[in-house]
């Protein structure tokens, strides 16, 4: 039998990052955040165009992904990511009905702040649909719950395959990589136990063998708890 591989050990992590809901026939709010691929913007622009969504929201300021979103669509430097969902949607959609949060930075941020733009327009979901990057949907359902615990979260990440768009090789191992040591509940993660940003996540033991499997091939690939 051969020996799995680097790759094989991040697909294995990646799948797991991956967290998807049912699909159910409607949410109250669905959140489209920035930090995703266009395949997921398409994604959610499909619901919203079937009718299985109450409220789109645009969510994204400027983060770690934005300059990669940036070169993707041929847009400004100074664009954040709601401009360019709205932008995008509005040109291959043509859906121009959604709230804006334009100011968040990171995942927590992304969720505190989409909470307050709903609330401000005096809604009031039970459902909330979270459309992420497949690599960071677990903790983007972490964070959700945190910090808006009277909704149901309803995880429908972008495609993980066979869509148009790909990061770059060395960013995926980033983002994939990264997301191990933030979605740990010690001192050093997001959890209760550290900085106490998202509920916490219990972390398989085969996720984090090939986490570590990955650092002995690849040391300098690990990634601290940041950001």
């Amino acid at each position: 039998m051969t020996a799995p591989t680097v790759d094989d050990h991040l697909e294995t992590i990646a799948g797991w990052l991956a967290l998807e809901d049912p699909e159910p026939d409607h949410v109250d709010v669905l959140l489209l955040f920035g930090g995703s691929l266009p395949d997921a913007w398409d994604m959610a622009a499909g619901l919203v165009l079937d009718g299985r969504v109450g409220t789109l929201v645009l969510v994204g300021g400027q983060g770690h992904t934005t300059d990669v979103l940036r070169s993707i669509l041929g847009a400004d430097r100074g664009s954040t990511e709601t401009e360019l969902m709205a932008a995008y949607l509005g040109r291959r959609h043509g859906i121009q009905d959604w709230l804006l949060e334009p100011r968040s930075t990171n995942c927590g941020d992304n969720v505190v702040l989409a909470r307050e733009v709903v609330l401000g327009h005096g809604l009031a979901p039970r459902t909330v649909g979270l459309v992420q990057d497949p690599t960071m949907q677990r903790r983007m359902d972490a964070v959700c719950r945190q910090v808006w615990p009277e909704v149901r979260a309803v995880n429908r990440p972008g495609p993980r395959t066979g869509g148009r768009y790909r990061w770059p090789r060395d960013r995926w191992v980033s983002l994939v990589m990264g997301e191990v040591p933030r979605l740990r509940d010690d001192a050093d993660g997001y959890g209760p136990r550290g900085r106490g940003f998202q509920a916490a996540v219990e972390i398989p033991d085969e996720i984090e063998a090939a986490y570590a499997a990955v650092l002995r091939e690849h040391p300098d690939w690990g990634r601290p708890a940041r950001g």
